[in-house]
């Protein structure tokens, strides 16, 4: 009896640490997504050119995978709560400035921190998802990015119908949201070891992996 319980004590905190990184990932995601909805809004009330929303557009996907390749590694070295945190952290600072952006070149701005934040958090909540449970943090890796953007294009899309303020509803609710995420991260044990070389793994680099190698004339 004694054994089971410990047994449950034990996977409790497994489990929570699961669904609040699967939580922070969707969060992430539909993060990413609710601002793609309201360009057409945000380009008839201030003008700017279809080159500009193209820019905007890229900005993200630029900062993300520059994140990617610079600090998609880091985790491995400083742990999985400090990156976790810094995405969060920065995320809440583009929530809160998109609440009170007046400029098309202040949305390329925070697209490119909410980027690199997505960025950062894509790679250490993915792999603190696998340090709780391989198998299923398998599962929501593959899931839950389709899932949060979905879900953030979604409630921007209702918002935009049913707010009188969809420039600002959407931030809000994301906002309280990350810093639910990170209070719950404080309590989350972590689950990455720590490891020299963090400095060393800000190097990008590119690598194809041994099997596929032949493939590519490796």
């Amino acid at each position: 009896m004694t054994v089971i319980s410990n047994t449950v004590i034990r996977a409790t905190p497994r489990r929570n640490a699961l669904a609040l990184h699967c939580l922070t990932l969707i969060a992430f995601m539909a993060a990413s997504s609710v601002p793609t909805p309201l360009y057409r809004l945000y380009q008839h009330d201030w003008g700017f050119s279809a080159t500009l929303l193209t820019t905007i557009f890229a900005a993200y996907a630029f900062a993300l995978l520059c994140a990617l390749l610079i600090a998609g590694r880091l985790s491995d070295h400083v742990g999985r709560r400090p990156v976790i945190a810094a995405a969060l952290l920065l995320n809440i600072v583009a929530m809160l400035c998109f609440l009170f952006a007046s400029h098309p070149y202040g949305l390329v701005i925070l697209r490119i921190v909410q980027g690199f934040a997505t960025g950062l958090a894509t790679a250490a909540v993915g792999a603190a998802l696998l340090d709780v449970h391989p198998e299923r943090g398998s599962l929501v890796n593959s899931i839950a990015p389709l899932t949060g953007m979905a879900a953030g294009a979604m409630l921007s899309c209702a918002l935009l119908v049913c707010q009188p303020a969809p420039l600002h509803s959407g931030y809000l609710l994301l906002l309280g949201e990350f810093v639910l995420l990170l209070i719950g991260l404080a309590c989350t044990p972590e689950t990455g070891l720590l490891r020299n070389g963090a400095w060393a793994s800000l190097r990008p680099s590119v690598a194809v992996p041994p099997r596929p190698e032949r493939h590519f004339g490796v």
